[in-house]
């Protein structure tokens, strides 16, 4: 049995290299792709509707917008806006997530608004603030591109 190698490696290690290399560099790109920040399709959008509750998830905006950096965040993205009727404390809560991981919620007044509605909608939204600089660390808020509630239902 005769085994082919080049400069006293075997073929097979050499390919699995390559393997990985290639295996490696797609997985990078795609991470690179999702990690982007800046929706085209958002460009031109108003984000007029504030939240509130941001406060309590800053860790969960860290996740997604990314750490503290000297300048403001301004990460456009997509927030699922739904109600929450076992909530503990409203049961008209309407809470708001990003990627999966709640960010606040619509004022308890907004949300009495939509008593009996069931909302369930995603809509663009902006991650901002988060910076620390050498005077000041701001908190992230979010805000959302839509002029009122009743676009909601």
């Amino acid at each position: 049995v005769s085994q082919v190698t080049i400069l006293g490696v075997g073929v097979e290690i050499i390919l699995a290299i390559i393997v990985g290399v290639v295996i490696w560099r797609v997985l990078k790109a795609k991470k690179a792709a999702s990690e982007t920040n800046i929706n085209p399709a958002l460009s031109h959008t108003s984000y007029a509707y504030n939240i509130v509750g941001e406060q309590s998830y800053q860790n969960n905006l860290k996740k997604i917008a990314g750490p503290k950096e000297e300048e403001s965040k301004f990460f456009e993205c997509y927030a699922k806006v739904s109600s929450e009727p076992l909530n503990q404390y409203d049961k008209n809560a309407v809470k708001v997530e990003i990627n999966g991981l709640l960010v606040g919620y619509l004022s308890r007044s907004e949300a009495a608004k939509l008593a009996g509605k069931v909302v369930n909608k995603t809509v663009p939204a902006v991650i901002d603030g988060g910076w620390k600089d050498e005077e000041s660390t701001g908190s992230y808020g979010v805000k959302l591109a839509i002029n009122n509630i009743n676009e909601l239902v």
